[in-house]
């Protein structure tokens, strides 16, 4: 009976954060200000959540003081970590997922484009007896350092870190680490140019 009971609870949530996330303009901004003070591990100030967004497993979700997040963005931290530090900014369309394991970690000042995908976990697939579904995943961290910019499209994959000052131009693919003050682009992501004074 205690099983069902949490169950429903939980599905009662999830109807109120799928309502809430609904709301428009300014008032919607404040209520899900309010709500996510209390279902994030810790909730920041000023921070601007925008309509349509999602996020799984809220107590494993640490978002700091004036981070704006747009429209339809998903956060997935079951099992896993999400940490976004100050004055971040995250464009429309924004998956952030680490719902099988690892840790997200979003240093301050950085900028993510629309339709960007960070994933700590990918599916192992060396054995084509096994259904890949069925053969587990390879979970690593991901970890962006200060003042970085990741332009539209991209993904960013697990075992990555992105060094500060650095930029990932749009639509390029990231699977491994990127040095600081380096702009970088392409699939796979290469070293277009350093960035300096």
């Amino acid at each position: 009976m205690g099983q069902l009971f949490n169950k429903l609870i939980s599905e009662i949530f999830i109807w109120i954060e799928f309502i809430i996330s609904l709301i428009p303009g300014f008032l919607g901004i404040l209520i899900r200000r309010i709500w996510y003070s209390i279902r994030f591990k810790s909730f920041g100030n000023k921070n601007v959540i925008s309509t349509g967004c999602e996020f799984i497993s809220p107590k494993s979700i640490f978002i700091s003081s004036n981070v704006t997040i747009g429209k339809n963005s998903l956060f997935s931290a079951q099992n896993g970590c999400i940490k976004v530090g100050n004055n971040v900014a995250f464009n429309t369309n924004v998956h952030i997922n680490s719902s099988i394991g690892g840790k997200i970690s979003i240093d301050d000042n950085v900028l993510i484009g629309p339709n960007v995908v960070f994933r700590t976990a990918s599916h192992n697939f060396d054995n084509p007896e096994i259904p890949i579904k069925l053969q587990g995943h390879n979970i690593n961290d991901i970890i962006i350092e200060d003042n970085v910019w990741i332009a539209a499209n991209c993904i960013i994959v697990g075992g990555v870190t992105i060094k500060k000052n650095s930029v990932v131009g749009a639509g390029s693919f990231v699977n491994k680490d990127v040095e600081p003050n380096t702009l970088v682009a392409g699939t796979p992501a290469k070293i277009i140019r350093k960035i300096i004074n």
